[in-house]
């Protein structure tokens, strides 16, 4: 018995958690690994157009948050708002974009994205065509941000799930 059967005390069938060769998510780190805890992972993503934007990936091989077991439901939201309450203290964003898609990586992932009105994108998707470039003088300051930002998440991350 799987340390995830017991966790989800056998009221459903454990779920696949077999790393897939075919899935990057399995296969890499998936960005730049900033903290691992026992079911998630964060990384940054190096995007110059957007500093700051993370990924909380789930350690495991598994699709959909449904097949997720509850303690691992739990501790998601627990570090989800922990990420967004330490991106909107240390980045100030105007909005902060949180998202689940898998279409093209069907591994449990959350994008956290902070937008801002003079981003390279807003107000459409960072996966649409860029609209404007940054100022210097703005991603300098974005970046030293960031910086802190992923400074700070390992002890946050580590506190939210405690």
């Amino acid at each position: 018995m799987s340390i995830l059967s017991i966790l989800m005390g056998g009221s459903r069938n454990e779920p696949s958690s077999a790393p897939r060769d075919d899935c990057p998510l399995c296969t890499s780190e998936g960005g730049q690994l900033i903290w691992r805890g026992a079911f998630w992972r964060v990384v940054s993503i190096d995007d110059p157009h957007i500093p700051g934007y993370v990924r909380l990936i789930l350690n495991r091989h598994c699709a959909e948050f449904t097949e997720l077991a509850t303690p691992e439901q739990q501790q998601f939201f627990k570090l989800m708002i922990a990420i967004e309450t330490l991106m909107r203290d240390t980045l100030a964003p105007e909005k902060i974009n949180i998202a689940s898609l898998g279409n093209h990586t069907p591994h449990q992932h959350w994008h956290f994205i902070p937008r801002w009105s003079d981003d390279a994108f807003f107000p459409d998707s960072i996966w649409s065509a860029a609209h404007r470039e940054m100022s210097q003088q703005v991603r300098a300051t974005r970046d030293a941000q960031a910086t802190l930002l992923f400074a700070e998440l390992p002890k946050v991350c580590a506190k939210a799930i405690y």
